[in-house]
């Protein structure tokens, strides 16, 4: 990163290196308890996960049309903005087709090509879609995703069900805290077939305790004191009503490399072990030479 500061930034930069260990006070991260696992913080790490997350808006009236008459719920299918659909090979968009075809859910599908052909009734396709507000929508049931983190969080938070396709990543990791929590089920990208979309889609829509799961889910991510974006404004007017806050800067950013490693501690924990095996070794040593030299001593007489 330094490197790629200068070359594009000039070389009297403060490369990142530096203001990672100069200048920060302290560093929002974007996770939350509900989906992440239980880890050992400073008071200088703000947890905003979830702060582009907002109750659903009213949709465009055709999106709003196509989600109202699904009279069997709605499955809405996004693969973010770094995996394009429309780029899937064709066998892998031709499976997928044939499963949504076969469903008597509604399909609402951001594919980012001007058309989709032979597009069955059941299925809508648009370059840009409203994800937030359409995960809001009473009608969704299931969400086909990519699992990156934002998108995981506005699952949780409107509590619908989650396919995850991982490609890159957090997204594998995302997926198997999404599955380890009971609101999702991961869908290998090379093992995507029309039967095996349809075995995912059933498994969680058949199965009440997806939606059962995530609902509690949901209401621990919204139970919170404040949202998340009020948070992280709080707690950036405190950095600079502080001047820098820097009594939050944890005192092992200062720490020589050896010292954050405990290597010093290891050291001495090292040595008094080998010490002790030294001196063992010679006890068992001086024993050893003093029966030896008296049953010598006894055959001699």
């Amino acid at each position: 990163m330094d490197n790629i500061a200068r070359k594009h930034l000039g070389e009297n930069i403060v490369v990142p290196s530096e203001i990672l260990k100069e200048n920060i006070s302290l560093a929002m991260v974007n996770t939350h308890f509900s989906l992440d696992y239980p880890r050992p913080i400073v008071p200088a790490m703000i947890q905003v996960g979830g702060m582009q997350v907002t109750p659903a808006k009213k949709l465009p009236k055709d999106i709003q049309k196509f989600l109202d008459e699904a009279k069997h719920g709605a499955i809405f299918f996004s693969l973010g903005t770094n995996v394009r659909s429309d780029k899937l090979s064709n066998d892998k968009i031709e499976a997928f087709l044939d499963a949504f075809s076969e469903l008597p859910q509604r399909v609402l599908w951001k594919f980012e090509s001007d058309s989709l052909p032979e597009l069955p009734k059941n299925i809508m396709v648009n370059k840009w879609l409203p994800q937030n507000d359409i995960l809001g929508h009473p009608n969704v049931h299931l969400f086909f995703s990519h699992a990156g983190i934002l998108s995981s969080h506005e699952a949780m938070y409107h509590g619908v069900p989650v396919v995850g396709i991982p490609f890159l990543a957090d997204q594998h990791a995302n997926v198997h805290k999404l599955s380890s929590h009971g609101v999702g089920v991961k869908l290998d990208y090379t093992n995507v077939t029309k039967e095996s979309i349809l075995e995912t889609i059933h498994k969680v829509l058949d199965n009440p305790s997806y939606k059962e799961h995530m609902k509690k889910v949901s209401a621990i991510f919204k139970d919170q004191l404040e949202t998340p974006l009020e948070r992280a404004i709080y707690w950036t007017e405190y950095v600079l009503r502080h001047k820098g806050a820097k009594h939050l800067r944890a005192c092992s950013v200062d720490m020589p490399l050896y010292q954050y490693l405990l290597l010093d501690v290891i050291a001495v924990l090292l040595i008094g072990v080998i010490s002790v095996i030294i001196l063992l070794l010679f006890i068992l040593k001086t024993i050893y030479r003093f029966v030896f030299s008296r049953n010598n001593k006894k055959k001699i007489l």
